[in-house]
């Protein structure tokens, strides 16, 4: 085993390790199936994928020398990546506790052993 797979492992562990912490969260991701003649329109197949992940609100935000503080309305997931069947992405919708949630930013560790998302609830 490389240095790479043993910090996949351990990213993988330690979100396994804060038990009930973490929440399992539904990505929903969209995929172009091809085109529809009968419609005259592309068509998309959304294939659901369920991830433990620790969620954090995020109280301040720095954009473009803007400091802003208070909630806002952000949440931040972290996950591991070992073993997703899917790579993220911003069209991605998130689903947890029932609430829709649209993808703005989406980071990860140099090894790609980890996501960091930032989701706000969609309507």
């Amino acid at each position: 085993m490389g240095l790479r797979d043993a910090i996949l492992s351990a990213v993988s562990s330690a979100i396994d390790a804060t038990g009930d912490i973490a929440e399992s969260v539904t990505f929903v991701t969209k995929t172009q199936a091809g085109y529809d003649v009968s419609f005259g329109q592309n068509t998309a197949i959304e294939t659901s994928y369920t991830v433990k992940a620790i969620v954090s609100v995020i109280s301040a935000k720095i954009s473009k020398d803007i400091i802003s503080s208070g909630n806002t309305g952000e949440l931040s997931l972290v996950f591991a990546s070992k073993g997703l069947a899917f790579t993220p992405k911003t069209s991605d919708i998130i689903i947890r506790a029932s609430e829709r949630y649209t993808i703005n930013d989406i980071d990860s560790d140099p090894v790609n052993a980890s996501y960091t998302i930032t989701i706000r609830k969609l309507g």
